[in-house]
């Protein structure tokens, strides 16, 4: 009788739009695969949640997925084939890097087991260059992001590596770092002529080229990149998943029309319901930037589920308010990844921002 309950959870599953409610879903669908002992629901059900969750801003059911289907495959490896969830592998070393909670030490050792499960089952390393570059960017460490270009680039593409569209993009994020605006706006064409994309391309590569195009006075290329990135959002505007580049954008438009950063910042900010990690690091910098063009006493209308972090019982958020709280979280959150990565690389932002 269970396996018809769990079957008539993945069928509402497949009816409905929002994935938050998918994720719900299938959480209890897993908790009846549990209670039955069944291992073999159990680690589909883990795979099919972790897929859904990579579409929300920020997961919180994945990582503790991901540990049990790991630990399932090391006892069953006859019931499962590891090639399933090397793909899933990724993300999770992503969510590891995120979290200012887990060590270098433990980041190291979760590479190592990913590189032995990618060398067994005929891949090669670029996949773990591809994660180690994505850490690079953000802490904006210009020799780190050059060695794992190098490394990058020195293995042939397989079936592991980032999207062709993704690599482009991060290459084009460590020119802006390392050679400046212009040379960047030109790697990135074939991204904006829309060449190669993929669910955060040319969305994250059209945000990055508006913002810094405004920083480096280039109006007219900024504004047709903010409109491209416009009409990207309108495409996805109900994934999370999308919220960074949005608050981004919300920033840049600070600089360009206070009235829809204004209208973005109060339509997506209480999207940023997640926990303290790398994401909400860059939010925080972002709204911090941002507020300095509103006058403090503007107000925000902000719809705020409890459990949000700037949540005080009320709906209504003085600019000043929202200057202070995100700058007290940049603040703390650079703290503990700069203690973790035992640099100065994240407080370096948050004193630019």
């Amino acid at each position: 009788m269970y396996t018809l309950k769990i079957q008539k959870l993945r069928n509402q599953v497949a009816r409905v739009d929002n994935t938050l409610e998918k994720v719900n879903l299938l959480t209890q669908a897993i908790r009846i695969a549990d209670e039955n002992q069944d291992i073999e629901w159990g680690y589909d059900l883990r795979l099919d949640l972790i897929s859904e969750e990579i579409d929300l801003a920020f997961s919180t059911e994945s990582l503790p997925a991901f540990a049990w289907i790991l630990q399932a495959y090391d006892e069953n490896p006859e019931l499962f084939n590891e090639e399933d969830f090397l793909w899933q592998y990724k993300w999770m070393m992503s969510e590891l890097y995120d979290n200012p909670a887990v060590s270098r030490e433990q980041i190291q050792a979760a590479l190592r087991d990913f590189e032995q499960r990618l060398i067994r089952n005929g891949y090669g390393k670029r996949a773990i260059y591809n994660e180690e570059l994505s850490d690079a960017l953000a802490q904006k460490d210009l020799a780190a992001i050059e060695q794992a270009l190098k490394n990058v680039n020195a293995l042939q593409r397989d079936d592991m590596s980032d999207c062709e569209a993704c690599e482009m993009d991060a290459e084009v994020a460590a020119i802006l770092l390392k050679q400046g605006y212009a040379p960047a706006v030109e790697k990135a064409l074939p991204l904006i002529e829309g060449q190669f994309t993929c669910a955060h391309v040319p969305l994250r590569t059209a945000v990055n080229l508006a913002y810094e195009g405004y920083k480096h006075g280039d109006v007219e290329q900024a504004n047709s990149m903010a409109e491209l990135a416009e009409k990207e959002v309108f495409k996805k505007e109900k994934d999370s998943a999308i919220l960074i580049s949005v608050i981004k954008l919300a920033t840049y438009f600070s600089y360009t029309d206070l009235g829809k950063a204004k209208e973005w910042i109060e339509r997506f900010l209480p999207w940023a319901d997640g926990p303290e990690n790398r994401s909400m690091f860059q939010l925080a910098c972002y709204i911090c930037e941002a507020m300095k063009n509103f006058a403090p006493h503007e107000s925000f209308v902000l719809e705020l589920g409890n459990q949000h972090n700037l949540f005080q019982g009320k709906n209504s958020y003085t600019a000043s308010e929202l200057a202070v709280h995100y700058g007290k979280l940049a603040d703390q959150l650079a703290d503990r990844f700069d203690l973790r990565n035992g640099n100065s690389n994240f407080r370096k932002q948050v004193n630019f921002a």
